[in-house]
């Protein structure tokens, strides 16, 4: 027989099975088809999430010309990790009473001297207010392997604790404890750094933001723009978003050697600890909006202020008086020797005007 007629005679014996299988070959070829898509789209959302993380800029609106530097005796100290982090201890004016020690933890892309703009009430207060310069920021080292970013890692957790054992190293607070002022990127981290330790009493966070619910919304804002398959609306639930997250956060931790924990999660674990909230009303990175969900998930006392006309990180800027007074008190009430163990009562106060 010759090769062409055998062909012909496989074809034919094959044809029937074919037929009778032909509706599990169409929707095995439709699975394909549609795993196919599926994957498309999930290399879409994964590099515009990357490039989002990697690349999308925190807005800055401060500069050093907007404060006086404070002055105070320039230190240097051990990171959880051995290296070098440099700070700064400012003590109160002469003839004062010590009213406290409160450690300043400063926004991302700026330094220690940044205390002089948000600290600089408290010192003439009366409080010691302890800065430091990040790792990678300022003066502090710069590991090899790791670049600054503004979203808050484990990285910047570690130098909050490092900071807090330094103080406890120089100065007597086992009655009185520690307070911690913090900034956008710098709030994050002492609010991790706040469930770590039982020395921290009281906290102050401007500007805080979650790191998981940033990616959320500005995944839902880039989608809009640049990819023309919008599951937002298919997905009210927003699932797809979460399990979006949950692949995009393994790959960047993986990718920048550290991790990026929760500070939602950790507001949940501060009952104990008073936190007032500060924001700016017309702040567009960290909406009041978002503010108000953290201050609402924060069990236990807290404040709240929200600052009109302010954009992220210039309360203080805005509307300075309000913002020094608004800190001040706060630490009289709950930081201060004269504000007492009887300041720490359950429940939240709001304020958003002067």
């Amino acid at each position: 027989m010759r090769p062409a007629d055998a062909t012909l005679v496989c074809l034919g014996a094959i044809a029937p099975e074919v037929g009778d299988h032909w509706l599990l070959l169409l929707v095995l070829a439709l699975l394909a088809a549609v795993l196919t898509f599926l994957v498309c789209v999930l290399v879409k959302y994964m590099r515009l999430g990357i490039n989002m993380f990697l690349d999308t800029p925190l807005p800055m609106n401060t500069t050093p010309q907007n404060y006086a530097p404070p002055e105070g005796e320039i230190v240097s100290f051990p990171s959880l990790d051995g290296r070098s982090l440099r700070g700064m201890l400012i003590d109160r004016p002469p003839g004062l009473p010590d009213r406290g020690t409160v450690i300043f933890c400063h926004e991302f892309d700026s330094d220690m001297l940044s205390a002089g703009r948000y600290a600089r009430a408290l010192i003439d207060a009366g409080y010691t207010v302890f800065t430091f310069d990040f790792r990678g920021q300022g003066r502090s080292f710069t590991p090899p392997h790791y670049e600054p970013r503004h979203w808050p890692s484990n990285h910047e957790v570690h130098d909050v604790l490092a900071a807090i054992a330094y103080v406890e190293s120089r100065r007597d607070i086992s009655k009185t404890g520690l307070g911690l002022v913090g900034v956008s990127r710098g709030a994050c981290a002492a609010t991790m750094a706040a469930i770590l330790t039982p020395v921290v009493r009281c906290l102050v966070v401007d500007g805080v933001f979650s790191t998981d619910l940033r990616i959320d919304q500005l995944m839902k804002r880039w989608v809009e723009i640049y990819s023309r398959i919008d599951i937002v609306s298919v997905d009210r639930t927003y699932l797809v978003y979460r399990f979006f997250r949950v692949l995009l956060m393994f790959y960047v931790e993986l990718k920048c050697r550290c991790q990026f924990p929760s500070t939602r999660k950790a507001l949940t674990k501060l009952e104990s600890v008073p936190v007032l909230f500060i924001s700016g009303e017309r702040d567009t990175y960290v909406p009041p909006d978002e503010t108000m969900a953290f201050f609402n998930m924060k069990p236990g006392p807290k404040e709240v202020w929200i600052c009109p006309g302010a954009k992220h990180n210039q309360p203080v800027v805005t509307d300075p008086e309000t913002y020094a007074r608004k800190v001040t008190s706060f630490f009289d009430r709950y930081l201060s020797a004269a504000g007492g163990e009887a300041a720490l009562q359950p429940g939240g106060r709001m304020s958003r005007a002067p």
